[in-house]
């Protein structure tokens, strides 16, 4: 896919980084009907970890042993002290994290009876979105090329934020940098306004790989009400796109070229961060030289294992091991 090898780019994570509040709704409701019937029952309680879908991705990577450079927010608080020093166990290099002058934001995840999630981002009065400038990036960044992830929850509706983080990815790019750019609209937290949809439709310019998952997604950007007709809408010569869709399978497409993987079947124990989780795999693979296809396999197996284990964010011991044995690609193919 690439002109060039990437094997010793740098991964670079931009964008959020928060503290997700975890609220075991359906489980609380089931604990309660058992105490009604005079059942025994297990204590339920909220659970406070780290989050944010670029701070999960970040997360993963270290927990791969990808040792990420991560530039985001860390809140003035004890919480930002905390989400700093989580990512730092995991070795994410947040040497080029920026200080914020503001709290930290809160995601708070709902779980109903099938541990299936609902999120909302509150955002206290003594804290703020992640806002960058063009000073939020070191001159450092741009000596060596990278591989860029980042996702939608940084490009907000503060435009001026939005504009550095595209001047950021113009400047990286003209040094064989690689953009990997996940959707995640999240447009019923942050709108999708013509202003913000204009700050979309510019980084995907820029993005070699796009992923997304669902039509609710897919279709907040074309209009189109099956995931097919989205993707090949948002198609191009230069870019691949990655569109997961829950337990149907993954649908891959570069210029007119589509293929599908088949997910994972196992038995959900919790999905909080599961996209996280494949993005992170998938960067790992990629990262080492392995083919689309074969990225999206790697990740798909991860993110079933991490679906399956009621631990935050679990990878397997062997991840490693999971990765395709003799399938590496030419830097300039991407299906085999």
């Amino acid at each position: 896919m690439f002109p060039f090898d990437i094997r010793n780019h740098e991964i670079i994570c931009v964008g959020d980084l928060c503290a997700d509040l975890i609220i075991p709704y359906g489980e609380i409701k089931n604990t309660i009907s058992k105490m009604r019937e005079s059942l025994a029952v297990e204590e339920q309680s909220v659970v406070f970890r780290s989050g944010g879908s670029v701070g999960n991705t970040a997360k993963v990577l270290g927990k791969l042993h990808q040792n990420p450079i991560f530039i985001t927010h860390i809140g003035n608080d004890q919480a930002g002290q905390f989400l700093k020093q989580e990512m730092e166990k995991y070795h994410v290099k947040m040497d080029h994290a920026i200080a914020s002058d503001k709290g930290s934001v809160i995601c708070i995840a709902v779980l109903d009876e099938n541990r299936d999630r609902t999120m909302f981002v509150w955002v206290p009065p003594w804290s703020g979105l992640d806002h960058y400038t063009l000073n939020s990036f070191s001159e450092e960044i741009y000596k060596k090329p990278a591989i860029i992830f980042s996702s939608g929850m940084v490009l907000t509706n503060d435009i001026e934020s939005g504009n550095a983080i595209l001047a950021f990815i113009e400047r990286m790019k003209e040094n064989n940098s690689i953009l990997v750019f996940d959707l995640n609209i999240r447009a019923e937290s942050y709108g999708f306004e013509a202003q913000r949809r204009q700050l979309f439709e510019r980084v995907l310019q820029y993005s070699d790989v796009v992923l997304g998952s669902g039509i609710e997604e897919f279709g907040q950007l074309t209009g189109k009400n099956n995931m097919i007709d989205a993707v090949r809408a948002i198609a191009n010569d230069h870019s691949c796109i990655i569109a997961r869709d829950g337990s149907l399978p993954i649908l891959i497409r570069e210029g007119d070229r589509q293929i599908t993987v088949k997910v994972e079947a196992v038995k959900p124990a919790c999905t909080v961060g599961a996209g996280d989780t494949f993005d992170a795999a998938f960067l790992m693979a990629l990262r080492k030289g392995y083919n689309i296809e074969n990225c999206v396999t790697f990740a798909n197996k991860i993110a079933g294992y991490m679906i399956s284990r009621e631990e935050h964010l679990a990878i397997p011991d062997n991840a490693e091991s999971l990765l395709p044995g003799n399938d590496l690609c030419d830097s300039q193919t991407s299906f085999q």
